[in-house]
């Protein structure tokens, strides 16, 4: 109800939105160096100071900021209001200002910046899920095959999923992975199938198994299936985690953490670990998409949120194809601006 509603605003009085978010930057950036210059203030926000003096004053007599000889800083009362209203920022208006200057930096098919930080606020999470859905449903055609990775924000992918197209198909990019059942991707395709009134493949193939196994599992018709499927899908949605914090998720035994360790690695993606400068590290053995497959596909959507992501995601970029859509966060963003 409430994002129909600003959707509503947006388009009837969208002047009344932009000058309350630029009365939040502001807010927002005494609250980071407070008490604070102007000259310093105007310089931070790119604005002039007879603009800011206009903003301060007005501020200043709702009671919002304090301003005094040590500079200007927030009043109770204006960290009471940005306190309350931080949780929705994301849902006003994303950062297509920071998308615009990574699109500049990085040859992607297109890049989107949601506010705020997915491990600070709940509301960030779901907005990186609700705008892949979105991009997804967009894209998608009677028919399409969709590959799908495991994650805990593609768990919530399937709640912001719309049915808009016949016979999809959606199946797991990789075997399981050791995770909570919920963010596995066999759980994970069945919601979305449900979602969108498509259909779903399960693929019952452990997240780690030896060379022999992996090639008598590869025989069997149904594995057979999801391999082929997997090669000819028109799409891929994954996230792109930290390395050994996933490494740890998933239980790895000592001699991969010790190769992780040691190769340095900083991100992973449906079974595959890289370090800084994108070289692979380490790779699950399990049946499921290779690397190799991702410059076949018409769209990659990769998403990730939040501080503990952004070195995983400033590696993953050196290996990313261009047909890769990069749905992140503000905290990831300002890291990759740097």
């Amino acid at each position: 109800m409430w994002k129909r509603l600003i959707d509503i605003q947006k388009s009837v009085v969208p002047d009344i939105l932009s000058h309350m978010l630029k009365r939040l930057d502001i807010l927002s950036a005494i609250e980071e160096e407070q008490p604070i210059g102007r000259r310093t203030l105007s310089k931070q926000l790119g604005m002039t100071e007879r603009v800011l003096r206009r903003e301060v004053e007005e501020l200043a007599e709702m009671n919002l900021i304090k301003v005094d000889a040590k500079g200007i800083a927030l009043s109770a009362g204006g960290r009471e209001v940005l306190g309350e209203v931080q949780p929705f920022l994301t849902l006003i208006e994303s950062r297509d200002d920071l998308a615009l200057q990574l699109k500049n930096n990085y040859p992607l098919k297109d890049i989107f910046v949601v506010r705020g930080d997915a491990e600070e606020n709940a509301f960030v999470k779901e907005e990186l899920a609700r705008l892949m859905a979105e991009e997804l449903t967009e894209a998608l055609s009677p028919g399409t095959v969709v590959s799908v990775a495991g994650g805990s924000t593609m768990a919530l992918v399937s709640k912001f999923l719309r049915p808009k197209h016949d016979n999809l198909l959606f199946v797991p990019a990789r075997g399981g992975l050791g995770e909570e059942p919920a963010y596995q991707s066999n759980d994970i395709v069945a919601n979305l199938a449900e979602a969108a009134e498509g259909q779903h493949r399960i693929l019952y193939a452990p997240d780690s198994i030896s060379e022999a196994s992996l090639e008598s599992l590869k025989a069997e018709p149904m594995v057979r299936e999801i391999i082929d499927l997997n090669r000819r899908s028109a799409f891929l949605i994954h996230g792109i985690g930290d390395a050994l914090e996933m490494a740890r998720r998933r239980k790895v035994d000592e001699e991969t953490l010790r190769i992780l360790t040691e190769g340095e690695a900083v991100g992973e993606t449906f079974g595959f670990y890289f370090n800084a400068d994108g070289e692979l590290v380490h790779k699950v053995k399990t049946i499921g998409l290779q690397l190799g497959d991702l410059d076949k596909k018409e769209s990659i959507f990769a998403v990730a949120g939040g501080e503990s992501k952004k070195e995983a995601v400033k590696a993953y970029l050196k290996l990313a194809p261009e047909n890769t859509i990069l749905i992140i966060d503000e905290v990831i963003a300002r890291h990759l601006l740097a």
